[in-house]
C-alpha cells in the first residue's frame, strides 16, 4: 500500500508538471507572435526549474526524513500562491530578442508551483529508500505520469476546457497532489532517522558522461521541435509530441526489470542507418512529403534519446545517491535547453542546432563490444592509424563533397552526390567518433555548397524566425526558414510574387470600393511589396512584430522606399486593438510557412472588423487547409467570405509570380465590391467544424497530410 501510494503521488505530481507546460506555453503564446521560440523558451524554462527542484531535493536529502518531509509540504503549500495559473497580459519588449522578459513572465507564473512539484520526484524516492531497496522503478512512474500529462492536455484537456477552466481544474488537481504528498511523508518510518551516508562519490568523467547523456537528447528534442513547427505551427498539438516521445523513452528505459544495457546496444545497430537517411534528407532541403517526413524525424529523436536515457540507466549508482545523479540527469537537460534557447539563437544564424544535436547523438553512440583479435591483427595492426582515420575520413568527406557539389548544379546530380557520401559514411557506424564528424562533414559540406541559387547577402536570426537575403541574376528574394517571402526585380517598385496584379491580391485591391483601400492595416511585412498597391493620398500601416524584417526590408529592397508606408512595431493583433480606424485589414504574418493561430480565430476577426470593414487573408501554404477555417469563422459570424488559388501561368513564373491562395471576408457584401460578381472568387468552404478561437483550434483536423 505504501508502494501504491508513493506511486499515486508522484503519477499525479509529474501529471501536473507536464499539464502546466503546455497549458502556460499556450497562455504566453500570443503574446509573442506565435513564434516556435517560445515554446524552446518555455521548455528550457521548465528544465531549469526542474533543476532547482532537484537541487533543492539534493540538498534536503542530508537531513533527517521528517524534516524534508516537513520542508516539501511547507514548499508545496507556498506554491499555491501562484495559483490558479494566469497571466497579465503584459506588454513584451520591442526587441528582436525578449528571452528574458519571457523567463521572467514565466517565473512569476508558474515557477513556484513547478519547482514544488519537481522536487517531489526524488524526495519520494529517497524517503521510499528506506524501505526498499531499488526506488527507481518510481522514476518510471514519474515520468509516465508526464507522458499521460502531455498527452491529455491536447487530446482533452485542451479542447474541453477554456485556457481559464485549466487554471481552475489544475488548481483543484494540486490539492489533491498536495494531500498525496501529506500522506506519502506520514508513512516515513519513525525509527533510525539518521542522515544517510551516500559513501563513495561518483566520479568527475562519469558524472560528465551523465551530463551529456542528459544534455543532447535534450537538445535534439527541441531541434526535432523547432524544425517541425517551424514549417507548420506552433501549438500544443505538435509541441507536446516531441516531449512525450523523449518522456517515453525515460519510461522504458528505467521500468523495472528491464536490462537497459541491453537496449542501449539495440539502438546502436539502429541509429546509424536512421541518421544517415534524417541526414539525407536535411541536406537536400527535403520538405515534402509530410506524412513520411515527419514520422522519420519523430522516430529518429526516439531512437537517440532511447540510447542515451538507457545508458543512464545502465549507470545508475545506488540509491543512497540518488538525487545526485538525478540532479546531474537535471542539469544536462537544461545544458541542452540552454544551447537551444539562447546560445544557438546568438551564435548561428541558421538552425544548426538540429544537425548538431544529431552529430552529437552518433557520438554517444555505444561502441561494439570487442572481438578478441586474430593472431595477425594481434602482431601487425597498429590502434594509432585507426584513431587518426577518425579525424581524417570526415575531413576527406566534406573537401570531396563540398568539391563536387560545386562542380554540378541542377537537384538531380546534387541529391545523388549527397545519397553516395552518405552510402560511404554509413560503413564508419562501428567508429561513432568517425561516423558522427563523418555526418557533420555532409551537413557542412551542403551548408557551404548552398541550395539554392544565387548569392547570399546576409542570413539573420532572431527570435521570430531565421531569415536570408538571395541575390540572383538582378532579383532579390527574401526567405524566412524555408519559404519564400518576397521578391523584387532590379529594384522595381512592383509587387511579385504572392502580391501579384494578376493574383487575388491585385485583384482585391482593384475590385474592392475606393473607400475601402484609401487605408490599410496590414499585418505582416515580408518585403513590404503590398505597400505598392498605395495610391497617392493613401495611408498604409504594416504592423510587424520582428525589428529584424522591417531592417532587411529596409536594407535590402526599396518597396517601403518607393511606396511610402508606415511601419509600427510590435504584434499586429495587439497593435491593431489599441486604436486606429481602417478601411482593409490585410493578414500576411508567417513564421516561415505557419500563419500564427491567434491570427486567425473568431475573437481575432471580431478585432479585425472593429478596426476595418474588409478583411484581406493570406493563406497559402503548404502544410494546412485554411480555407475551411475561415469559412467557419465566417459561418459563425455570418460573414461573407470568398476564396481563390491562384496558379500562374509558365510566362508569369519566369517574370516572378507564385502560386498563391487569399480569402476575402466583409462586414457587409458591399463591402466586398465587385468580389462576389468574379467567378474567379468562390464562397469560402467550410467544413461545419467548431470555429477556431483563442481558446480553442483544431491543427490537427487542418493538416495536409499528403
Amino acid at each position: 500500500m505504501l508502494i501504491a501510494l508513493y506511486s499515486l503521488a508522484l503519477l499525479a505530481s509529474a501529471s501536473l508538471l507536464f499539464v502546466l507546460e503546455p497549458m502556460v506555453g499556450k497562455l504566453v503564446l500570443p503574446l509573442l507572435g506565435s513564434s516556435p521560440q517560445v515554446w524552446t523558451v518555455t521548455v528550457l524554462f521548465f528544465q531549469l526549474a526542474l533543476l532547482a527542484g532537484y537541487a533543492y531535493a539534493h540538498l534536503a536529502s542530508r537531513l533527517r526524513p521528517r524534516v524534508q518531509a516537513a520542508l516539501q509540504v511547507a514548499l508545496l503549500a507556498a506554491g499555491a500562491i501562484s495559483l490558479p495559473i494566469a497571466t497579465s497580459h503584459p506588454h513584451p519588449p520591442a526587441s528582436s530578442n525578449p528571452v528574458l522578459w519571457l523567463l521572467g513572465l514565466l517565473l512569476v507564473t508558474a515557477g513556484l508551483p513547478f519547482i514544488a512539484l519537481a522536487a517531489n520526484a526524488p524526495l519520494l524516492q529517497r524517503w521510499l529508500s528506506e524501505r526498499h531497496p531499488n526506488p527507481y522503478f518510481l522514476y518510471a512512474v514519474s515520468n509516465a505520469g508526464s507522458l499521460i500529462g502531455l498527452i491529455a492536455y491536447p487530446l482533452l484537456i485542451e479542447r474541453l476546457l477554456t485556457l481559464r477552466s485549466q487554471g481552475i481544474a489544475w488548481t483543484i488537481a494540486y490539492g489533491i497532489t498536495f494531500a498525496l504528498v501529506v500522506a506519502s511523508a506520514l508513512g516515513i518510518r519513525s525509527k533510525h532517522e539518521s542522515v544517510a551516508d551516500p559513501g563513495e562519490r561518483d566520479s568527475l568523467r562519469t558524472r560528465l558522461r551523465w551530463l551529456a547523456l542528459a544534455a543532447v537528447p535534450s537538445s535534439l528534442m527541441l531541434g526535432t521541435t523547432t524544425y517541425i513547427t517551424r514549417d507548420l505551427t506552433p501549438v500544443p498539438l505538435l509541441w507536446v509530441i516531441p516531449l512525450a516521445l523523449y518522456l517515453l523513452t525515460f519510461v522504458v528505459a528505467f521500468a523495472p526489470g528491464v536490462d537497459a544495457g541491453r537496449i542501449a546496444a539495440g539502438t546502436r545497430l539502429v541509429l546509424p542507418a536512421l541518421v544517415i537517411v534524417i541526414a539525407y534528407t536535411l541536406a537536400i532541403g527535403s520538405q515534402r512529403p509530410l506524412s513520411l517526413l515527419l514520422p522519420l524525424h519523430l522516430v529518429g529523436l526516439t531512437v537517440a534519446a532511447l540510447m542515451c536515457h538507457s545508458r543512464l540507466s545502465a549507470e545508475r549508482p545506488p540509491p543512497a545517491r540518488l538525487t545526485g545523479f538525478y540532479l546531474y540527469v537535471a542539469a544536462g537537460g537544461a545544458l541542452g535547453g540552454l544551447f537551444n534557447a539562447l546560445v544557438a539563437p546568438l551564435v548561428f544564424p541558421t538552425l544548426i542546432e538540429y544537425p548538431l544535436a544529431i552529430v552529437a547523438a552518433c557520438v554517444l553512440i555505444p561502441p561494439p563490444p570487442k572481438k578478441r583479435p586474430t593472431l595477425l591483427e594481434f602482431f601487425l595492426r597498429d590502434p594509432r592509424p585507426t584513431r587518426w582515420m577518425d579525424l581524417l575520413a570526415p575531413a576527406l568527406v566534406l573537401a570531396a563533397l563540398a568539391i563536387a557539389l560545386s562542380l554540378v548544379s541542377g537537384f538531380g546530380p546534387r541529391t545523388a552526390l549527397v545519397g553516395l557520401s552518405c552510402g560511404l559514411v554509413l560503413n564508419f557506424a562501428r567508429r561513432p567518433a568517425r561516423f558522427g564528424l563523418s555526418v557533420a562533414a555532409i551537413f557542412l559540406a551542403a551548408t557551404l555548397a548552398g541550395s539554392s541559387p544565387g548569392a547570399v547577402l546576409t542570413r539573420q536570426r532572431s527570435f521570430f524566425g531565421i531569415y536570408k537575403v538571395v541575390s540572383d541574376s538582378g532579383s532579390r528574394y527574401l526567405y524566412d526558414g524555408t519559404t519564400l517571402h518576397g521578391i523584387q526585380h532590379a529594384a522595381a517598385p512592383v509587387p511579385l510574387s504572392y502580391y501579384n496584379r494578376a493574383g487575388p491580391a491585385g485583384q482585391a485591391f482593384r475590385e474592392l470600393p475606393r473607400s475601402e483601400t484609401r487605408s490599410a492595416a496590414l499585418i505582416g511585412l515580408g518585403a513590404g511589396a503590398l505597400a505598392c498597391y498605395a495610391r497617392r493620398g493613401d495611408r498604409f500601416t504594416f504592423f510587424e512584430v520582428d525589428p529584424v524584417v522591417a531592417d532587411l526590408a529596409r536594407g535590402y529592397f526599396t518597396y517601403l522606399r518607393d511606396c511610402p508606408a508606415r511601419v509600427v512595431i510590435g504584434d499586429g493583433r495587439r497593435s491593431l486593438a489599441r486604436g486606429g480606424r481602417f478601411g482593409t485589414v490585410v493578414l500576411d504574418a508567417f513564421t516561415s510557412d505557419a500563419i500564427p493561430i491567434h491570427l486567425i480565430t473568431t475573437d481575432a476577426m471580431r478585432i479585425y472588423l472593429r478596426h476595418g470593414r474588409v478583411v484581406l487573408f493570406h493563406i497559402s501554404n503548404r502544410y494546412l487547409a485554411l480555407e475551411p477555417v475561415l469559412g467557419d469563422i465566417a459561418r459563425k459570424l455570418s460573414l461573407p467570405c470568398f476564396a481563390q488559388r491562384h496558379t500562374p501561368r509558365a510566362a508569369q513564373v519566369a517574370a516572378g509570380y507564385s502560386v498563391s491562395q487569399w480569402a476575402l471576408l466583409g462586414s457587409t457584401h458591399a463591402a466586398l465590391g465587385a468580389v462576389p460578381a468574379d467567378p474567379r472568387w468562390h464562397r469560402c468552404r467550410s467544413d461545419r467544424s467548431p470555429a477556431w478561437t483563442d481558446d480553442y483550434s483544431d491543427l490537427f483536423g487542418a493538416i495536409k497530410w499528403g
